[in-house]
């Protein structure tokens, strides 16, 4: 199974904690769970833990569009070899 949440390193308290990837998108605002510092997500930010989680976040979302596909394509094609 693909692992649903991203890692997000803190700037402030160099803590790491995950946040499910369909909520870390432009714009997404969260409070760090060690600190509380408030981050807001931007991929144009400077802070590369930002980007990096963005850029993660975006990997994982495209990788579970793409599963559903994939599984129904399978079911297919083994329902036509059991029909055979």
């Amino acid at each position: 199974m693909t692992e649903e949440k991203v890692k997000i390193k803190c700037t402030k308290c160099s803590q790491v904690f995950r946040e499910r990837a369909q909520k870390v998108r432009n714009g997404f605002q969260t409070n760090c769970q060690h600190c509380n510092r408030l981050i807001t997500f931007d991929s144009a930010s400077e802070d590369k833990n930002i980007r990096r989680a963005l850029t993660s976040a975006k990997e994982i979302r495209m990788t579970l569009d793409a599963r559903p596909k994939t599984e129904s394509a399978m079911a297919g094609s083994a329902g036509d070899r059991s029909q055979v």
